[in-house]
């Protein structure tokens, strides 16, 4: 049984559709690339599958049990989000609280964690993304790629059966860039599944089992890493890969 299945979600903002339609299909240790050039639809999707954006049609099932976008209450939402984490572009941590604060404080203000507890898995966390070292400085004081490893550590200790990445290297420089891929490598070896927005072509091949590539609001394409690299069918998605290559 699949962990997660995405039916026929549709959301527009005003007159502009920007989902026309999408399913999705995860299974328990999948690592999902979603692919596309920008204004695909691509983030929308996973801010709408996080209930982050209300979608205005479809239903989502999780865990064997389904939604309606369209009906979903705050108190499913509030269950559903407490199995997953979500690492935004930006990193989103509190400028005003230490690396260790950053990833306890969902703990200990929304699960009502105690405070020992809630550092415990911190530094487990922290440890397993490398930040254990800067557990006592500020976010000002890290690199880009370390503020976004705290902001994985801090999404992993919620214990998600399942983490969504939106483009969590974009803002970062090359260097930067190869030390946040490499802790989701890890953690896809561990078998976390995850749905991830991205551009980085060589993780979507190296790392994912399936790749999703949207277009103008639909799925154009998708399959396994190396048919979907190796050998595309449609038009649209070699023209994006000629242009991504080159």
């Amino acid at each position: 049984m699949s962990l997660l299945k995405v039916n026929n979600i549709h959301k527009a903002f005003g007159t502009n559709e920007v989902l026309k339609g999408i399913n999705i299909e995860v299974e328990k240790g999948d690592v999902v690339s979603v692919l596309g050039p920008s204004g695909s639809g691509k983030t929308t999707l996973l801010r709408c599958i996080n209930f982050l954006e209300n979608a205005d049609e479809g239903e989502l099932t999780f865990d064997g049990k389904t939604y309606p976008f369209s009906k979903i209450s705050h108190a499913e939402i509030s269950d559903v989000r407490k199995r997953t984490g979500f690492v935004f572009q930006n990193y989103n941590l509190f400028a005003n609280k230490t690396v260790l604060h950053n990833v306890t404080l969902g703990l200990t203000s929304a699960r009502h964690i105690p405070m020992a507890q809630a550092e415990a898995k911190a530094r487990d966390m922290l440890q397993k993304v490398g930040m254990l070292e800067q557990i006592n400085m500020y976010p000002s004081q890290l690199s880009g790629g370390q503020q976004q490893r705290v902001a994985i550590a801090r999404a992993l200790a919620t214990d998600p059966a399942i983490l969504y990445f939106d483009e969590p290297t974009s803002a970062l420089d090359p260097q930067l860039t190869a030390e946040v891929l490499e802790v989701m490598k890890k953690l896809a070896d561990d078998g976390m599944t995850m749905i991830v927005v991205t551009h980085e072509l060589g993780f979507a091949r190296d790392v994912s089992t399936k790749v999703v590539f949207m277009a103008d609001g639909v799925i154009v394409e998708e399959g396994d890493a190396k048919t979907f690299f190796n050998d595309p069918k449609q038009p649209r998605t070699k023209e994006f890969l000629r242009l991504t290559n080159s």
